[in-house]
């Protein structure tokens, strides 16, 4: 209405009817519509859904460093963008909590720790929730296992806790095109893993230590967010489990279906409140009664006849019901 409005003024029309809604407005009429809408000041553009309360962040596709985008774009989404958005949403005066919609392979792992942590930091401020719809693996399942809970679906697939690379060398093809390309370099391992010439064995190692080292703080970081011992983690070997398998292995806590995810987590958030508040009136009832025994005591003490038979005064006040 308030575009019509708008519209509707720069072109000169005089009024605007809205027969389905019962609504006739004059010029004035119009003009109001907009001045009401325009006195709240440009209203923000949020680069997430809200629904419930609950800010819908989709990640989707392989995850990448550095992308630049906000949302998922051509079957990625970016680190930057997605810390960007969970920035954006707890700040939000409209979210109660986050739920990160997740259906990827995994990516880089450039960008993946730092991110994890922030989501592992931000969860601290409001619940960061995880739905696995229907893939969390690799590099999600870690961004999954920094969040407060994890949902899964009955097809959903999550795990594969573990690093991988992999070199191709051109060698004996060039080779046998004829084609003899050298190196001219300064610093002895400048040229590790170059993808004209075999990879050496002390490169190799080189690498498989690295993978390694990666995975240790891989399975480390996923045995911090989640609470699972690092050994639990690390036998996993890797594994893709599937459904209520991953709820089973400690990596995911709830089957829920993708439909239902948004009610869970507001039913959840509720009944928080509810035990918050609960435990907030039993914390004041006990203090009420802390407080009226002081009284109780000290009335004895300080009373006119309990001078000069103190003795006699401490025994009554340390007996309960005597004031």
């Amino acid at each position: 209405r308030v575009l019509f409005c708008a519209l509707g003024k720069g072109m000169g029309a005089g009024n605007l009817a809205v027969p389905q809604q019962a609504v006739q407005l004059d010029a004035d009429g119009m003009q109001l519509a907009v001045t009401d809408y325009m006195t709240g000041g440009p209203r923000p553009v949020k680069s997430y859904q809200v629904k419930n309360g609950i800010a819908i962040l989709p990640v989707s596709g392989t995850l990448v460093h550095k992308m630049g985008t906000l949302r998922p774009y051509s079957g990625m989404t970016g680190y930057d963008g997605l810390t960007a958005r969970l920035k954006s949403a707890v700040n939000d005066p409209d979210v109660r909590g986050i739920l990160l919609d997740i259906d990827s392979p995994g990516g880089q792992a450039a960008g993946a720790f730092d991110c994890a942590d922030m989501i592992y930091r931000l969860r601290e401020q409001k619940p960061v929730w995880a739905l696995c719809n229907d893939m969390a693996c690799s590099a999600a399942m870690l961004l999954a296992a920094a969040c407060t809970r994890r949902l899964v679906t009955q097809t959903a697939k999550i795990g594969s806790i573990g690093v991988m690379m992999a070199h191709t060398s051109y060698e004996k093809q060039l080779a046998q095109e004829g084609v003899d390309i050298t190196l001219i370099y300064s610093g002895q391992h400048k040229v590790d893993g170059n993808s004209i010439q075999a990879l050496p064995t002390g490169v190799r190692a080189d690498f498989q230590r690295r993978i390694d080292e990666a995975r240790r703080m891989f399975v480390d970081k996923v045995a911090l967010y989640t609470g699972l011992s690092s050994e639990a983690v690390m036998n996993t070997e890797a594994a893709v489990y599937d459904g209520q398998a991953g709820i089973d292995i400690g990596l995911a806590d709830q089957l829920i279906n993708a439909a239902d995810a948004v009610d869970v987590m507001v039913s959840a958030l509720n009944d928080s409140v509810t035990q918050e508040n609960t435990m907030t009136t039993k914390n004041l009832t006990v203090a009420e009664a802390v407080s009226q025994e002081n009284q109780r005591v000290m009335g004895i003490l300080n009373c006119q006849e309990a001078k000069g038979r103190e003795k006699l005064a401490q025994m009554l006040a340390g007996q309960q019901g005597m004031s």
